[in-house]
């Protein structure tokens, strides 16, 4: 019995591809870049301003930060953005994550409510944010926050952490991951819904292989969040 003729690649094929993936050295280049540079200009910011700065400078440290410190790590060895995630994907697979992203705001009001019921507290270590006056700081503040801030934070923390905690499995990287990004937003009211976020943005990138659906959750989310800000007056 003869084996089937298997056909001869063609020269002119290119050659197949693996994506890209980060490890245990990104990572750590990664988390330390972005307290090192979120300090530092942190710093500067409050030498310039001789005090807090304003709300909007406040918002664009934590999108840049995030994003210097992913850069920073992919300038290592990979120095591929398909390692974290910037691959394309169907616009219908974008717009699952808007949707998810506004199902995400909802049941974090009820989540904040019970943390205020349960624990009396109600700080929040953001609240500087939320703290802007006038169109132009408005506009700066929502444009950031709603939108450079998400790719950040997405990039950062499932296309870097939730990339290389993969290999640890996928629950252990789901949980592992969220549980960061909540930290790193504090202790207090907005813990619970980052932490929601997290897992939910965990899944989305593990489903799609693309930090875009991610992105657009996280958008949709801090877009709704900042509007409602506008809206009212002050923090919700």
């Amino acid at each position: 019995m003869t084996e089937p003729a298997v056909p001869a690649a063609d020269p002119a094929d290119p050659p197949p591809t693996t994506r890209p993936s980060l490890g245990w050295l990104e990572l750590g280049v990664a988390a330390l870049s972005y307290v090192v540079v979120q300090l530092a200009l942190a710093v500067v910011a409050g030498l310039l301003s001789e005090g807090v700065p304003p709300a909007p400078v406040l918002v664009a440290i934590s999108g840049v930060s995030a994003l210097a410190a992913v850069a920073i790590a992919l300038s290592l060895r990979v120095r591929s953005p398909a390692a974290v995630g910037l691959v394309r994907v169907p616009v219908r697979t974008v717009l699952v994550g808007v949707g998810l992203g506004l199902v995400v705001w909802l049941v974090s009001r009820a989540l904040i409510l019970a943390y205020v019921a349960i624990t009396g507290d109600t700080s929040d270590p953001q609240a500087a944010l939320t703290l802007f006056s006038g169109p132009v700081a408005a506009t700066l503040v929502v444009l950031v926050g709603g939108l450079v801030v998400p790719l950040g934070e997405e990039l950062l923390f499932r296309g870097v952490g939730y990339g290389v905690l993969r290999r640890l499995g996928y629950v252990v990287a789901v949980v592992l991951s969220a549980g960061v990004f909540a930290l790193a937003h504090g202790l207090n009211v907005v813990f619970a819904a980052a932490l929601l976020l997290g897992v939910v943005n965990a899944v989305l990138y593990e489903r799609t292989g693309s930090i875009w659906p991610p992105v657009a959750a996280h958008a949709t989310f801090n877009l709704i969040s900042f509007a409602l800000v506008l809206a009212v007056g002050g923090q919700t």
